[in-house]
């Protein structure tokens, strides 16, 4: 579907209108206005409420073949949206990215399935005197695979950072709840806000773990669900160099770089009850990323929404085993988000299949603010009539 041309009335309809404020419908909603097209941005609660703000806070490769294109584009999206605000900043240089273990064998098998399908990224397995002078911070007897990527940003602050730029270029932001498409035929004709419906040429659902329930409020088509990840806010005295992880991306990932859905590593770890202790404690995957201030500890894989305090301890424990000052970190908070998970492991990104004038750009999981620009970029050139290239692998279509 190709958009009309901007109308000269400024109460007109909206061209399209975008349902989400996060760092996918933001971009969309910039890149949309920058080309001319009147655009609407409806957000149910704040900007970068769930997800694109509570995140770890970081840009990283997804070591996914598809994702992979996106997080490289993004990357060149947020550097020219760094050279048009000092809101948003991200650095020249990767700080770095260290996969940890006390197991060699397993630092080596991470290196081994990232240098298969990405030997650009020449990762190096380090471990003793070795690993503690790249990062002092680290623990004794870890062993770590080590690849130069991972770009920590402040959370939220590229969501911010577009929404400013797409009000710039004209678009309106307004905060209400989407209850549901307007539907006349197999043609959606825009948006109910409020109890009230406002008409559009083109609606894109960007409203993470909650686009399927606008697509569809039968409820039959749950291709995206919640995953709820808790992270910790730590203020180290000598906080490590690196972006940490701890190994197990095979998990996560099979040997061809092929995503699969983190429910799989949900079920397979061990999950918790709302506010609950996990079965054996594994429900946490320690990451940490380098943050001004406080650094993001974290992180929990969660299919139910969790009292974030109660995995306070757990987390903390869990990173002493990797960077031992943890134990003596003032905590400074504690956040905790849905990550919009689609069944693949991949976002949904192009035309809703049943019905015309409808888009949807989500289910981008933990990758979001990594891949979040690109994507908004591809669904904008979709509504706008463009040729995006959008890869098939996204095809909502997987999930008819």
């Amino acid at each position: 579907m190709t958009v009309a041309a901007p109308r000269s009335s400024p109460s007109a309809s909206p061209d399209v209108i975008v349902v989400g404020g996060g760092i996918v419908g933001t971009s969309a909603a910039a890149f949309l206005a920058g080309a001319g097209a009147r655009v609407l941005l409806v957000e149910r609660d704040a900007l970068a409420s769930a997800a694109s703000g509570a995140n770890s806070g970081v840009v990283q490769h997804p070591f996914d073949p598809v994702l992979a294109r996106l997080y490289r584009e993004s990357l060149v999206r947020y550097r020219e949206l760094a050279a048009s605000t000092n809101a948003f900043t991200i650095g020249d240089e990767p700080a770095g990215m260290l996969y940890a273990s006390p197991d060699e064998a397993a630092a080596r098998r991470q290196a081994a399935m990232i240098a298969g399908p990405f030997p650009e990224l020449r990762p190096e397995v380090l471990g003793g005197d070795a690993l503690r002078a790249v990062e002092p911070a680290a623990a004794p007897d870890l062993w770590a695979c080590r690849v130069p990527i991972g770009y920590p940003v402040a959370p939220g602050s590229g969501t911010y950072a577009f929404a400013t730029l797409a009000e710039a270029r004209g678009v309106v932001v307004r905060v209400g709840r989407a209850a549901a498409l307007e539907v006349v035929g197999d043609g959606v004709v825009g948006v109910r806000v409020d109890g009230r419906v406002v008409p559009a040429g083109a609606v894109i659902a960007a409203a993470g773990p909650w686009t399927p329930e606008l697509l569809d409020p039968t409820g039959r088509w749950t291709p995206i669900a919640p995953l709820w990840g808790v992270v910790v806010e730590a203020e180290l005295a000598a906080p490590p160099r690196h972006v940490l992880e701890e190994t197990g991306i095979e998990a996560a990932l099979d040997g061809g770089g092929e995503a699969k859905p983190l429910e799989a590593l949900g079920e397979a770890t061990g999950e918790a009850s709302r506010g609950g202790a996990a079965a054996d404690g594994d429900a946490i995957e320690f990451s940490f990323i380098p943050q001004p201030g406080a650094g993001s500890v974290g992180s929990t894989f969660l299919p139910s929404e969790p009292r974030p305090e109660a995995w306070i301890e757990r987390i903390l424990v869990r990173a002493m085993r990797f960077v031992p000052s943890m134990g003596d970190a003032p905590i400074r908070g504690v956040r905790c988000c849905p990550r919009p998970q689609s069944v693949d492991g991949r976002p949904l990104i192009g035309a809703v299949p049943w019905l015309r004038n409808a888009f949807v750009c989500a289910g981008h999981g933990p990758w979001g603010v990594s891949t979040g620009p690109a994507s908004g970029r591809l669904i904008a050139d979709l509504v706008l009539g463009r040729d995006p290239a959008i890869p098939a692998e996204l095809d909502p279509a997987r999930f008819a």
